[in-house]
């Protein structure tokens, strides 16, 4: 546990996955800057790099040639925003870590509240977002809806409008880094941990430039990501269907047999329902097939024992190597 004269002492890291932010990078850093001049406490930055075309990593290599307090994490290959977002909180040597996207629609201002929450002594402070400026109205309704399924069948308690923006203690960092999942859900693995927990809301804004890296299938993904993992309501639910197609099925068939008594057997009659039934049957099991195979692939890929990442190089300023202050966890 970190004492009062250590947290004064220790830097906070900030930890940023990012992919093809060339101009968001800079204004991102001089923001921070100023920020941990006004609160007066040593920082850090990480930045989590997938390789990308554009020249984002020259920019984090020239900030640093300037001075600034920044280690780069490059990855060989790209490895999507949650893994190399967990990869960043492994390289952060503070005593707190802050979690922010590079596009600046989560205002790094809410930092300053972010550390006096921490120091009066919650071990996870969560920007919750008020209004989301700059997203479109069907991405704002699917989000809706992935948070109401998400407490309706989640075993951990995930706070509504809350992404992955958000302060938390070395301690429970360390936490987190035990968990060795290679869909690593920040927001489902945080609450996993528990720890004393508080929200701070604020108005998100758009995009300081460029567009969202991530694209449909990599929202679902994520989505998918935070249901699976942290629920097993999908496989209860295969069960009560089945429940339910097997009754129905054993009801439509008593049906079938007293009004063919009464009414006489229909050749064309039956086979109309068997097609019925046969449909009904297989859109089911192929959906329930689905779930499971879902299920299946996330136990294959954990089995593999394969690494999570490898690092390709990692650079850093002479501000931002540790000393005998800077490695708390």
């Amino acid at each position: 546990m970190n004492s009062p004269a250590d947290i004064e002492v220790s830097p906070i890291s900030v930890v940023v996955p990012l992919y093809n932010e060339e101009k968001n990078v800079q204004p991102l850093v001089e923001r921070l800057a100023q920020i941990f001049g006004k609160i007066g406490h040593p920082w850090e930055v990480v930045f989590a790099l997938d390789p990308c075309p554009d020249r984002t990593e020259d920019v984090i290599r020239s900030l640093i040639a300037e001075g600034h307090p920044i280690r780069l994490v490059r990855f060989s290959r790209r490895i999507g925003k949650p893994l190399s977002l967990m990869a960043g909180l492994e390289h952060a040597r503070g005593a707190a870590v802050v979690v922010i996207d590079a596009d600046l629609q989560d205002p790094p201002e809410l930092i300053e509240e972010m550390v006096r929450k921490w120091k009066e002594g919650f071990k996870v402070v969560i920007a919750q977002r008020t209004s989301r400026k700059g997203e479109s109205f069907l991405y704002l309704q699917c989000a809706t809806l992935f948070y109401q399924l998400l407490e309706k069948i989640g075993d951990v308690h995930v706070p509504r409008n809350t992404g992955d923006f958000r302060l938390m203690d070395a301690r429970v960092v360390r936490e987190i880094c035990r968990f060795r999942e290679r869909h690593g859900f920040l927001r489902g693995i945080c609450a996993s941990a528990g720890f004393s927990t508080t929200l701070v809301p604020f108005e998100r804004d758009p995009r300081f430039t460029g567009k969202t890296q991530i694209s449909f299938l990599g929202a679902l993904n994520i989505a998918l990501d935070g249901i699976i993992p942290f629920s097993r309501t999908p496989l209860r639910m295969m069960a009560v269907l089945g429940g339910i197609l097997s009754a129905s099925a054993l009801a439509l068939g008593i049906i079938w047999f007293l009004y063919a008594l009464v009414a006489g057997f229909s050749g064309q009659w039956s086979v109309q329902l068997f097609c019925i039934l046969l449909g009904l049957s297989t859109g089911i099991v192929v959906g329930c097939l689905g779930i499971v195979g879902e299920y299946i692939v996330r136990i294959y890929e954990e089995t593999r024992t394969r690494p999570l990442y490898i690092v390709d190089e990692i650079v850093e300023a002479e501000n931002a190597r540790p000393s005998h202050h800077g490695h708390m966890r």
